[in-house]
């Protein structure tokens, strides 16, 4: 900026210098030592100046912004990297946490597939096709992750239910589709939750003895057989957790949960007192923390076991068009999982877990603490095939930096990862639960893991049972 300003002063000194001497010249003017010094310095440099204050407010706004924008982010900076630090220490001395339980059933439906087949299309970088029916502000035809399977179905959704938005019908399909993937565990279920209510419990066996025709329209009374009285684990219920986006918090049809519960009745034959059903709204902060509040709460209950089912549609034009307002590159999407689960202290007759699930907080060595819990683990490490699903944004920077930082040392590489976060459309709420369930689809052979670089210290563990059964007997 020096040199401009000095160049500029120099150049309209020489300037002014040489019209002013030719004109003195001219008229035959004597200048006075004044006359040298205001012709010849100072005019030069109040014009130069005056011509250069556009330029130099400028420059000095431009200045001045960029550093208060400097400033703003090394605070920043500085902040996240001390609650990173302080987060760390905090946890530096804290013991392993550790929760677990068992798995039962797990399912999942994308655009690109069922289970394992979600996976493999992921690994493909398969991408998202065009939708027909969804359309932009311009009328045409955008790319959606649109499952094409339910459209079969909506007809008739759509005949008998006028009500309710189009995405809130296919939320509902999606949850009918995962609790079909259920329907065998969900049948031992119901008659263990028959056979422990006929031993444990006078007033909900007294239901049950009361005439089936009652409960089935459809009862044939010549079938009747008296229900055996054994004695099992006890099971007092059933619970359903649905988790939905926080979008529909005031939208979610109020009648949904006694249908569901009025359906698990004529379908399994449960009674409506051993089955409970509980909508839970998500929104992209308290995803995570909800799932670990969740899974905690399922520890803690030995007597019953829950079906959860994570459930996202915005497979809907007028929803979309609420969307494109804010980004005309939005992108729609739908998808669904659900998994079986219960305490480990819970045993249900004839239903035998197929996977463990612990959720682990304080791990130093995440790759230390496996070896530990499996000697093929280390084995593991030195193949290449993906085992850890991430679920943070990919485009972020910061990711793959704090994915090499937290887990890198310990021998995991990115190759050993899969993200799923750019395959699950615009809206962000449920992204995180999609994955953390989805993480069970991934290879059934090995350990997989599901983590996020926002809990450093915290994961996601999914174990074939083999695994645990191979441990406990080299244990012993």
């Amino acid at each position: 900026m020096i040199k401009v300003i000095v160049s500029t002063i120099l150049a309209l000194i020489l300037i002014t210098s040489s019209l002013v001497i030719y004109y003195w010249r001219d008229v035959q003017y004597d200048p006075t030592g004044m006359d040298m010094l205001q012709f010849f310095i100072l005019l030069p440099v109040c014009a130069g100046l005056l011509l250069l204050s556009p330029w130099l407010i400028y420059t000095s706004l431009k200045a001045y912004q960029t550093g208060k924008a400097q400033k703003l982010e090394a605070a920043k900076n500085k902040e996240q990297h001390l609650q990173q630090q302080s987060e760390l220490e905090k946890n530096k001395e804290k013991p392993v946490e550790e929760l677990t339980l068992k798995v039962y059933s797990s399912a999942a439906i994308h655009s690109f597939g069922e289970n394992q087949d979600i996976i493999d299309a992921m690994q493909a970088f398969k991408s998202p096709e065009l939708d027909e029916t969804l359309a932009n502000h311009y009328g045409l035809p955008i790319l959606s992750y649109r499952i094409r399977s339910l459209d079969e179905l909506l007809p008739e959704a759509e005949e008998n239910d006028t009500l309710h938005s189009m995405r809130v019908q296919r939320i509902n399909l999606l949850i009918q589709q995962q609790m079909e993937q259920h329907s065998e565990s969900l049948y031992h279920i119901a008659t263990h939750l028959r056979k422990s209510a006929m031993f444990y419990d006078a007033e909900t066996a007294y239901q049950y003895r009361m005439h089936p025709g009652w409960i089935n329209e459809q009862f044939d009374e010549e079938k009747e057989t008296d229900i055996p009285v054994e004695q099992v684990a006890r099971l007092n219920k059933l619970n359903l957790h649905i988790l939905l986006p926080a979008t529909l918090i005031h939208l979610w049809p109020d009648e949904t949960q006694q249908k569901l519960i009025e359906q698990l009745e004529q379908q399994y034959e449960i009674v409506q007192s051993q089955i409970h059903v509980e909508f839970h709204y998500v929104d992209h902060n308290n995803a995570y923390s909800l799932w670990m509040n969740l899974l905690n709460d399922i520890q803690q209950q030995n007597e019953l076991v829950s079906l959860v089912i994570a459930v996202q549609s915005e497979i809907d034009q007028e929803w979309l068009e609420q969307q494109l307002w804010q980004s005309e590159q939005y992108l729609p999407g739908e998808y669904a999982a659900s998994i079986c689960l219960s305490s480990l202290q819970l045993s249900i007759e004839d239903l035998t877990e197929i996977k463990t699930i612990k959720f682990v907080k304080h791990v130093k060595n995440i790759s230390e603490y496996l070896k530990k819990k499996s000697p093929n683990f280390a084995d593991q490490l030195q193949q290449e095939a993906a085992f850890i699903l991430f679920l943070d944004d990919p485009l972020q920077i910061s990711t793959a930096k704090k994915v090499q930082q937290y887990l890198g040392k310990f021998g995991i590489e990115l190759h050993h990862g899969l993200y799923c976060y750019a395959y699950l459309g615009g809206a962000t709420e449920m992204k995180a639960l999609f994955g953390t369930l989805l993480c069970m689809q991934m290879n059934e052979d090995v350990i997989t893991l599901a983590y996020s670089v926002q809990h450093p210290q915290t994961f996601f563990v999914y174990q074939p049972v083999s695994m645990v059964e191979e441990l406990e007997q080299n244990a012993a």
